[in-house]
């Protein structure tokens, strides 16, 4: 199986450039573009957060229509950017989730549990998993322990060096941890917010943040940096699922010179 993850849209009204100088609809397009061209196709693309800039109705309706055009089955979460209920009215009928007061999901596809976490709190930078939350994902995750699980959420539970980043992370990873604990099939998380690729380890599990298709955050691992971003090649995150286990690709949007062969006609080492 293979997921393609989108994070971090930041799509504003009317498709207004973020910060003056980001295009980030025209970034979403591009995106889409490329995930739908891509081969093969990805089996579903999963959407980790932030999708509007200001979590408001208008913006969605900016949204709708381009993740519409996704051929792959589409999974979201929301980011702290996100209003979770003007997202679920907005994207609903493209984009199914648990029947629970947050924005989850839990599937099953290509032999593992692709379980999907609500960590916005409305109005806030930071994450927050709520006690019905980390209810329901143990709930999700007793009842299926023959299966790997793969976790999906917006904010890291980990901190990277990106200071003013890191006070923005998931603040109660500790309740996480106390839930996955019991679980030896849960086998990585997926996380969004930092704008950047980065691979992390968090209390054994392995965590991918996804890179930016718009804009990163600068890589200033200073603990005084200040808060700023850079236009960087723009890229998505792909994820191959087998028996064997998980491994992720970076791939880049951006047309980039090639391919070309390594060998010759004759089938000899090019010189």
């Amino acid at each position: 199986m293979l997921i393609a993850q989108l994070t971090d849209l930041h799509i504003k009204k009317a498709g207004k450039r973020a910060y003056r100088k980001v295009d980030t609809l025209k970034c979403l397009q591009n995106a889409v573009e490329h995930i739908n061209n891509l081969k093969p196709m990805p089996d579903m693309v999963v959407v980790t957060g932030d999708l509007a800039d200001f979590g408001e109705p208008c913006e969605y309706e900016v949204i709708y229509p381009e993740l519409a055009k996704l051929k792959p089955v589409l999974k979201v979460v929301p980011g702290n950017h996100d209003h979770r209920t003007h997202l679920r009215e907005a994207l609903g009928s493209i984009a199914t989730f648990a029947e629970h007061e947050y924005c989850h999901f839990s599937e099953f596809a290509g032999g593992y549990q692709l379980i999907g976490l609500d960590t916005s709190v409305v109005g806030k930078p930071y994450g927050m998993l709520a006690q019905s939350s980390l209810e329901w994902l143990d709930n999700e995750l007793a009842h299926c322990q023959d299966k790997p699980a793969l976790l999906f959420m917006h904010h890291p539970p980990m901190t990277v060096g990106l200071s003013h980043m890191d006070v923005q992370k998931l603040l109660n990873d500790d309740q996480l941890y106390q839930v996955l604990q019991r679980y030896s099939h849960v086998k990585g998380i997926v996380a969004g917010h930092l704008h950047r690729p980065i691979f992390a380890t968090w209390q054994g599990l392995p965590v991918w943040v996804g890179p930016s298709h718009s804009h990163s955050v600068s890589l200033d691992l200073d603990p005084n940096a200040p808060s700023s971003f850079s236009l960087e090649p723009v890229a998505i995150q792909l994820f191959r699922l087998s028996p064997e286990g998980i491994t992720s690709h970076i791939s880049y949007i951006d047309d980039a010179d090639g391919p070309y062969p390594f060998f010759d006609e004759n089938n000899q080492l090019i010189d």
